[in-house]
């Protein structure tokens, strides 16, 4: 129980669960080496992004997040925070990729929105 308690009660991750915005989600990548990526949309043009490694050996994810939303193609830069963790993601310019290692049978979960200024201070709609 000790383990398994920080995930099942990350308040972040639960509201990513019980938030609906529209869509449950999809899947947005299948990668030949085994990871997976989908995004949920939580509302404005903020997104849930969760990597997840299925493979057998450790993975360098990177995802275009223009293949999550369109709102993500013509900004400035996107704001990303660790919904594990609950730490900022420093700015990804424009057209950069959202990039995780991820070790076997391991995952990563982002909530993520674009950024018109360059900046993360704006309203976003994540946990």
């Amino acid at each position: 129980m000790d383990r398994a308690w920080p995930i099942i009660s990350n308040r972040r991750v639960l509201e990513v669960n019980q938030r609906w915005a529209g869509s449950p989600g999809r899947r947005v990548t299948l990668s030949a080496d085994g990871w997976q990526a989908w995004a949920k949309p939580m509302g404005g043009k903020s997104y849930a992004i969760f990597l997840m490694n299925g493979g057998e050996q450790t993975v360098a994810a990177s995802l275009p997040l223009r293949n999550v939303s369109a709102a993500f193609a013509g900004t400035v830069g996107v704001c990303a925070r660790d919904l594990y963790t609950g730490k900022a993601v420093p700015v990804l310019k424009a057209g950069a990729p959202l990039a995780a290692t991820l070790a076997v049978h391991d995952s990563a979960f982002y909530c993520a929105w674009p950024s018109a200024d360059g900046g993360c201070g704006g309203a976003n709609d994540c946990p």
